[in-house]
């Protein structure tokens, strides 16, 4: 679903100022990522028939996980930031 461990007290940004990083900016792109998430699924749906030869258990395996992705979006489990940053120019 998501990465280990990938939950923190502090917010991003604020651990992102502690590491030196400057001219931090945050996208909450988790609205974008669900409805990827949602297109492929239903994609590979719509094309099962031609697919499960191909993939075998790994067809489901990813049909799995993305449902498990969505759903953990739609609990309030799981978001996606893209992050960017400048390095410190010490």
């Amino acid at each position: 679903m998501g990465p280990r461990a990938g939950s923190s007290t502090r917010p991003i940004g604020a651990l992102m100022e502690t590491a030196g990083f400057e001219a931090i900016e945050i996208s909450d792109v988790t609205e974008d990522f669900t409805a990827t998430a949602q297109a492929w699924f239903d994609a590979f749906a719509a094309r099962e028939r031609e697919l499960r030869p191909v993939l075998r258990d790994e067809f489901d395996d990813r049909q799995r996980g993305r449902r498990e992705m969505i759903a953990a979006v739609e609990e309030g489990l799981l978001q996606r930031l893209l992050v960017s940053a400048s390095a410190p120019t010490d």
